[in-house]
């Protein structure tokens, strides 16, 4: 299978397709793990303890998604925003950061989500979808790109990707397999028009709000972190988004060059103090479990998307060294 198209299935998974990664796992993996992946299993739960153990399960032995268990749009902090919504069925969110300018999106969801989540996500939280200036699409596949074209035209919002993923998104195929299991009529994918180019440390600024891009290949040739502040009831936090998928996929250099990018992703989320761990696709760090905890959240008790320096860094670790397990275990 040609690694565009395969990029675009795992991207775009569903729990349909993770069930199928985790049996053909196991029937490839016909023989036990090695010593070397074992070490590196045994490396992650060590450093994810209790704290990061879904994590640790999920990404170094058994790839099963749960739903977000409260789908609706919601507050995170004083100026970000999370729409699940329906791209929630594949475990996407697409973020709201609100400036003095206008209003920023990490990723655009799916094309056919747009209008109905996106822009009635934005409706229910009371911000106007006019007032979107800026669209930051973490990686180049369609379930972050997909409703950006549409934005563009409709609200005349700016597009920024990084120069490696607008070429890449230029040689995806015309739909993207992925979307839809079972048949059905496959998700349309145009790009956006070619806009803003993401440069490495810095940042994307709109009005009084900063997103500093760091480029993180594997996933695609040109996926980004991202770092920003957020401010909870006033205090200020910094938060840290690996936004170029979480699996390690791909030949074994490809593999290798993804844990190399988390390596120095993890340097500049030291350099930048990041406390608060999002994802665009958040399957195992209890995301569901944390807005419910978030909805009911009393005056004076922390906020759950909080997690810390330490825990941040930790959460960073844990992927990469099962990424390290998948690389064991391809060399097998």
């Amino acid at each position: 299978m040609p690694r565009v198209i395969y990029g675009v299935l795992l991207c775009g998974m569903t729990f349909a397709l993770l069930a199928l990664l985790t049996v053909a796992k196991e029937q490839v993996a016909a023989k036990p793990d090695s010593a070397e992946v074992l070490g590196h299993i045994a490396r992650a739960k060590q450093i994810g303890g209790t704290f990061w153990s879904r994590e640790e399960h999920f990404l170094c032995e058994a790839p099963r998604a749960t739903p977000t268990s409260d789908p609706r749009p919601a507050r995170l902090f004083d100026n970000l925003y999370a729409i699940p919504g329906q791209y929630s069925s594949q475990n996407g969110v697409v973020y709201v950061i609100t400036t003095s300018a206008g209003i920023m999106l990490i990723d655009s969801g799916w094309r056919k989500d747009v209008e109905s989540v996106v822009v009635g996500g934005l409706n229910t939280l009371g911000l106007d979808p006019a007032k979107i200036k800026l669209i930051i699409v973490a990686h180049g596949h369609p379930d972050h790109y997909g409703g950006s074209e549409y934005l563009q035209e409709r609200y005349g919002s700016r597009v920024v990707l990084s120069s490696a993923d607008w070429d890449f998104m230029s040689n995806l195929p015309a739909t993207a397999p992925g979307r839809n299991l079972g048949g059905a009529a496959p998700e349309l994918s145009k790009p956006p028009i070619r806009d803003l180019v993401a440069r490495e440390g810095h940042p994307i600024v709109l009005g009084d709000e900063r997103v500093t891009p760091v480029l993180i290949p594997g996933h695609t040739p040109g996926s980004l972190g991202l770092i920003f502040p957020v401010k909870d009831r006033g205090k200020t936090h910094v938060v840290g988004i690996v936004g170029g998928g979480f699996i390690a996929q791909g030949p074994p250099s490809q593999v290798q060059q993804f844990i190399d990018s988390l390596v120095h992703f993890e340097k500049w989320t030291k350099k930048m103090n990041v406390d608060v761990e999002l994802q665009n696709h958040p399957v195992m760090d209890g995301f569901g479990e944390k807005l419910v905890t978030l909805r009911e959240r009393k005056p004076g008790e922390p906020n759950p998307f909080v997690v810390g320096k330490d825990n941040y860094t930790k959460f960073l670790e844990v992927m990469t060294e099962c990424a390290r397990a998948t690389l064991a275990r391809r060399s097998e």
